[in-house]
């Protein structure tokens, strides 16, 4: 549906290769001014300004036509806390300041119409954006700042410089190697280029300053950033169409963003700010961290006149973990557009889904995924106050959602797949057989599987171990009861709080202290009532799980039921799939060796799930070769998982349900 026109940034890695020849510049020559050894090399028509080991302070750098920056290893360049070192706001028309955020136009490293300019080596340009702050001012709280907020500088009247590292309506542009660190505000800022090839740099900002921005890709084409790893206090890559004076003759567009790993307290990848257009962009095999979306969208920021057009965007083989969103669309109101857009063969972890919004006048249109995994999580550290954020009422196990109105948005072989798309077997096993649950571990991930491990007795500290290892591989882990009561019988004897509070809380609150993720609680013995479920709804938890009654396929006498109907036509033992957000109980049917299962018969249950989009629930409490009693056999499981499998239908945990 789309093609990448990068030709042009082929083109752009030759042309930015180092020109041999060119004069070396010491800064110990002059003083060990690098601004001075920049102007000399400037007058020169070229050079490179090297920096040797050694803290160098320093207001502007200007980076003038065929000048490369280089910085050796052990250098560093610290920016100067003197307003008089940097230039002036008015510098050239295109320049900005933001009073709103309280920074001005002064840059440490500017480049403007400049042709061939490079900064590289293994040395670091330092922004020194401590000094313009006091200690944190605000507690940092998930999804804004989770390492908490430096908002106000020190100095109220000059504020802060603005972005570190700025290149205006330049040609041809490398940075390679070098580490840029500590930017009191944007580290990047490239408006209006053509031609620019980032590789192997990386950001480190202070995760507590605001506005700390990546790369800022802003009215520029011909982008290449590959193997940079960047860490921020705001967006990892803000990629915008934002300048007021040349955005509808400069397009953004024609980047390739190629394994880069991100750590952002706002947003790995911004699309959109201005009134131009964004187009073109290809992001490869990166890793996004810590965001509160991994890739997001806002196209439109105010409501009259144009915003942002973005359109051909393609996100490939990317993982985004640990944020509240992986992919979002911000579009309320304006003159906008977010059309053609990509993401395939992607992994997904996150408190929420996929979320595609707009409106009447800015409805997001032809958005696909492809072959995508989204993997809810049931909570996320912050790091300022070491809280979890949890909130179920917020959260769904689906996909995506889609709020206001929207256009085309398809989903292809993507997991969850939409409610009813498909069958679902439910795997889930009881008690305290830790030792059989992980030794089943590798059959397990053979075959793509999850399941639900419902502890009972006491969560202990080998407990937490065993559990937090299930919990990593997928699976979902529940609850079954501190002392194995039947919950029907003790709350019509206790009332429904004391139950709760003797039977169910210590084990929820031992696994809180022990960040373990639960959601889920399966009655001892199948036993529950109407006001069970009740209870267990308004504790907060996801789902429960009962029993299917008369479905059992012998009696543990070994006598075959002769009024038993054969559970494939047992309509009872199933439900569509597509019911399933209605089902707070879950009831399953039991199988083990103390009750003659038939796996033939287990098999063609699967089938007619896989079938008639149905879903099915099997329970048994150990996996062992030689298993006995309420416990599974080994091959039973690999039979059961291959079943699945072959029938393309997906073994899930409770937490994995929409």
């Amino acid at each position: 549906m789309m093609t990448l026109a990068l030709a042009a940034c082929a083109a752009l890695v030759g042309a930015a290769e180092p020109q041999p020849g060119k004069i070396d510049f010491n800064i110990r020559d002059y003083g060990g001014s690098v601004a001075k050894a920049a102007e000399a090399a400037a007058q020169a028509g070229g050079g490179r300004i090297v920096v040797p080991p050694g803290v160098w302070k320093s207001g502007t750098i200007w980076l003038k036509d065929h000048c490369e920056l280089h910085l050796e290893k052990g250098a560093t360049i610290l920016g100067s806390e003197k307003a008089a070192d940097y230039n002036a706001n008015d510098v050239f028309p295109e320049n900005f300041n933001s009073v709103g955020e309280e920074w001005s136009g002064g840059h440490l490293v500017l480049a403007y119409k400049a042709t061939d300019v490079a900064i590289t080596g293994e040395g670091v340009i330092d922004g020194n954006g401590g000094a313009f702050f006091g200690e944190t001012q605000e507690e940092g709280w998930f999804p804004a700042y989770k390492y908490g907020i430096k908002l106000h500088p020190i100095d109220r009247e000059w504020f802060r410089p603005g972005p570190m590292v700025a290149m205006f309506l330049s040609k041809d542009i490398r940075l390679e190697g070098v580490t840029l660190k500590n930017a009191p505000c944007w580290t990047t800022h490239f408006r209006c280029c053509d031609g620019l090839d980032i590789r192997g740099v990386t950001i480190d900002a202070d995760r507590e300053i605001a506005n700390s921005d990546g790369f800022s890709i802003d009215c520029t084409k011909n982008v290449v950033v590959k193997d940079c790893v960047i860490k921020t206090g705001d967006d990892g890559f803000a990629i915008r169409a934002s300048c007021k004076h040349h955005a509808a003759t400069n397009a953004c567009e024609h980047i390739s963003i190629e394994n880069c790993d991100v750590w952002s307290c706002c947003l790995g990848v911004r699309f959109g700010v201005g009134t131009g257009t964004i187009r073109d962009v290809s992001i490869d095999n990166c890793r996004f961290h810590e965001s509160v979306v991994g890739i997001c969208f806002t196209p439109a920021w105010h409501d009259n006149g144009k915003n942002v057009y973005i359109e051909n965007i393609r996100v490939r083989n990317c993982v985004s973990l640990e944020s509240e969103r992986p992919v979002a669309t911000w579009m309320p109101r304006g003159d906008a557009k977010v059309s053609d857009v990509l993401f395939e063969n992607c992994r997904f972890e996150a408190l929420l889904p996929n979320s595609i919004s707009g409106s009447e006048r800015v409805g997001p249109d032809n958005i696909v995924f492809r072959n995508c995994t989204y993997r809810q999580i049931p909570r996320v550290r912050v790091r300022q106050g070491h809280r979890w954020l949890q909130d179920h009422k917020k959260r769904s196990r689906e996909f995506f959602e889609t709020w206001g109105v929207t256009g085309r948005v398809e989903i292809v072989n993507c997991d969850p797949p939409p409610p009813g798309a498909r069958g679902v077997l439910l795997l889930s096993f009881d008690d305290r057989n830790f030792a059989d649950w992980e030794a089943a571990r590798p059959i397990f991930a053979k075959y793509g599987a999850h399941a639900t491990f419902f502890v009972s007795g006491p969560i202990d500290q080998p407990t937490i171990r065993s559990l937090k290892r299930l919990s990593a591989d997928g699976h979902s882990i529940g609850f079954h009861g501190l002392k194995h009561l039947n919950a029907d019988v003790a709350i019509a004897e206790r009332g429904a709080e004391r139950y709760y509070l003797e039977d169910v809380w210590p084990q929820t609150d031992s696994a809180t202290r022990g960040y373990v993720p639960f959601e889920s609680f399966a009655y001892p013995n199948c036993r529950f009532s109407a006001e069970s479920d009740e209870l267990f709804r308004k504790k907060g938890f996801a789902r429960v799980r009962g029993g299917v009654k008369g479905a059992t396929p012998y009696d543990p006498d070994g006598k075959k039921q002769a009024e038993r109907k054969p559970l494939v036509t047992n309509e009872a033992v199933f439900f569509p799939a597509a019911e399933l957000r209605k089902h707070f109980r879950i009831d399953t049917i039991i199988v083990g060796e103390a009750y003659h299962t038939d796996i033939d018969e287990i098999c063609a249950c699967i089938r007619r799930a896989a079938e008639r989009k149905e879903v099915l629930s099997i329970t048994s409490h150990g996996i062992s070769p030689n298993a006995k009693h309420i416990n599974m056999k080994t091959e039973w499981l690999e039979r059961i998982l291959a079943t699945a499998k072959e029938c393309g239908i997906p073994c899930l945990g409770f937490d994995d349900l929409p």
